[in-house]
């Protein structure tokens, strides 16, 4: 699969999002993974070019890829509250201290909440240290939505 790095633009709309699309969006190709402190706060900022009226946001990790993440911290309506067109947006992202330790994709989902109905998705490879030595993390899936046809479709 091709790696997408145009991390401003949306993965796609409700109306044109080509089914099997990929989901991530990297900020550019790195071989080398960020380590991540399990039980600890992530600082991220993500640079904006339009709010859209913010929206609902979701932080998730996958183990697999991408093939299947878990949620591990939601905003709604609040998302990108405060921030400006063309600004940047910061936030802390706690990571669980049970996550099991390990190289991870750490997921950004936004669904904005004023324009065209779509779904903004940014990733990074990080590596979980500190965390657990399980080997599976369960919980709530991210919601896709604005997705294509076939997804949820949030209104204005």
């Amino acid at each position: 699969t091709q790696k997408d790095y145009d991390t401003k633009s949306p993965m796609g709309t409700f109306d044109s999002t080509p089914p099997g699309a990929p989901l991530c969006k990297h900020p550019g190709a790195s071989t080398k993974a960020t380590r991540v402190m399990a039980g600890k706060s992530l600082a991220t900022t993500y640079t904006i070019g339009a709010k859209h009226g913010g929206g609902h946001c979701q932080w998730a990790i996958s183990y697999d890829q991408g093939k299947t993440s878990v949620v591990i911290h939601t905003l709604i309506r609040e998302c990108l509250r405060g921030a400006t067109d063309g600004g940047t947006f910061s936030i802390p992202v706690p990571i669980p201290k049970g996550l099991p330790n390990g190289k991870a994709t750490f997921m950004w989902i936004w669904n904005n909440a004023i324009g065209n109905r779509e779904l903004y998705c940014n990733c990074a490879e990080i590596e979980i240290v500190g965390g657990s030595n399980v080997k599976k993390y369960t919980g709530v899936a991210p919601l896709i939505a604005n997705y294509g046809p076939g997804s949820v479709k949030i209104p204005e």
